[in-house]
């Protein structure tokens, strides 16, 4: 097949979402498919993701930055890339920063570059057509942009939704900026030949709203990242190394039951340390002092994907913080597949009755509590283990389809059918 990839988010910008489309065209282009992608460059975000697909096949076009006259109240875009768009939660700017993002990030802050991208699509398009289009988002300008391409070119296009859009947990807007959105987000996607999301319970809200085929394909891990035995640095000695990596949702997801337990065991503290390595961490460095834990809690810049995947391996334990609406319990994160991948036990932190703490439990991946009592008697379970002898890796999974070339697999099925359908 001939597939156009069409994402704002791909290597070498470091970010959760263009790691999975980055490894879809990966697969893509193992398994014989000729693969064109359509992405930004010059992102605020870390350049240091690996390309791993031909680099002449990717087009990176420029874009207007809807953020550009504001990037200065957070230090700047070198600031933006280690430390993300930290808002304070309160006063002026906070104001104005939001009445400027629900007028002007319609449907978000990459809409400036939806021109460039729809002129770079059209003009690849006259010379190699694709059979199918596929656009991932967030963010959703992708979406107007592979809509715009596929009636140009009369082919099929596919919606693959990282997250849900007008529906997701983080959305925030006011009434009528939704009402809008909605009928945005209805006009879109209503074209597509089918929806890709990430869990079942995202599917079936989108099986409510929408009469398209819906397909879950769930995020995983590259085999190939990780050694076929990792060798972690796991001793008897030093401390009980818990590792955190990304970004932490203030509102969303909770340390406090972890910071809790050190802040009252001091018997536990002394035998731990916390590591954190993302974006937007301020929350963290705040809860940290809240609790005096300055000398237990490091808290350390971005890294590279590679290095982080290295991290995660030499880790004793990882840390988990799980989504804590109720009301959401669709939501895997990105690094939680990372994690299984690393082969180390999870601490998860958070409400525990969704998807991510159901995979967690049922692959015997870890420890599943949002209770400060049960922590505290995991963490000394973890520290006798390790004093004993080192903390082993865990056993390898099989045939759990969690893995990005299985999914690949299932995405070629999807686009075979759709093109199957587009044909009768």
């Amino acid at each position: 097949m001939k597939i156009l990839i069409v994402s704002y988010f791909f290597a070498p910008y470091n970010t959760i979402g263009a790691v999975r489309v980055t490894k879809m065209v990966k697969y893509l282009e193992r398994l014989g498919h000729e693969v064109r992608v359509i992405s930004a460059i010059d992102q605020p975000l870390p350049a240091n993701l690996t390309v791993e697909s031909k680099e002449k096949n990717v087009i990176r076009t420029k874009y207007f930055s809807i953020a550009k006259y504001f990037q200065f109240l957070f230090g700047g875009k070198k600031s933006i890339e280690t430390k993300g768009y930290q808002l304070p939660s309160k006063g002026w700017i906070q104001k104005v920063a939001s009445l400027y993002k629900t007028i002007f990030h319609f449907p978000d802050g990459q809409i400036g570059w939806y021109p460039y991208a729809l002129r770079a699509g059209k003009k690849l398009t006259k010379r190699w057509k694709p059979d199918v289009i596929v656009a991932s988002g967030g963010p959703f300008t992708s979406f107007l942009v592979a809509k715009k391409l596929a009636k140009y070119n009369s082919i099929p296009w596919v919606a693959d939704l990282r997250d849900l859009w007008v529906d997701n947990a983080n959305y925030n807007y006011p009434t009528i900026r939704k009402l809008l959105e909605s009928i945005l987000e209805k006009r879109t996607l209503t074209t597509a030949s089918a929806l890709i999301t990430i869990s079942e319970p995202l599917a079936n809200k989108l099986r409510n709203k929408f009469d398209s085929k819906i397909e879950v394909i769930m995020n995983g891990y590259d085999e190939e990242d990780f050694p076929k035995q990792t060798k972690n640095s796991s001793s008897r000695t030093g401390k009980l190394q818990i590792v955190y990596t990304g970004m932490v949702y203030e509102g969303y997801q909770d340390v406090t039951p972890l910071f809790e337990v050190l802040a009252k065991n001091k018997k536990i503290a002394d035998e731990v340390e916390v590591h954190f390595y993302g974006r937007n961490l301020e929350f963290i460095n705040n809860l940290r002092n809240k609790f005096g834990l300055q000398d237990y809690i490091k808290i350390f810049d971005p890294v590279s994907h590679s290095k982080v995947l290295e991290i995660q391996a030499q880790a004793d334990i990882l840390l988990l913080l799980l989504w804590n609406d109720e009301t959401e319990k669709g939501i895997y994160t990105g690094k939680l597949y990372e994690y299984i991948g690393a082969r180390r036990p999870i601490l998860a932190v958070g409400n525990g009755e969704n998807v991510a703490g159901d995979l967690i439990r049922n692959t015997n991946r870890g420890f599943v509590s949002n209770e400060a009592g049960q922590i505290f008697r995991q963490l000394n379970n973890w520290i006798r283990d390790k004093k004993k002898s080192r903390i082993e890796d865990l056993p390898l999974l099989i045939s759990c389809n969690l893995t990005r070339k299985e999914q690949t697999y299932q995405l070629v099925s999807l686009l075979e059918k759709v093109l199957s359908d587009s044909y009768e």
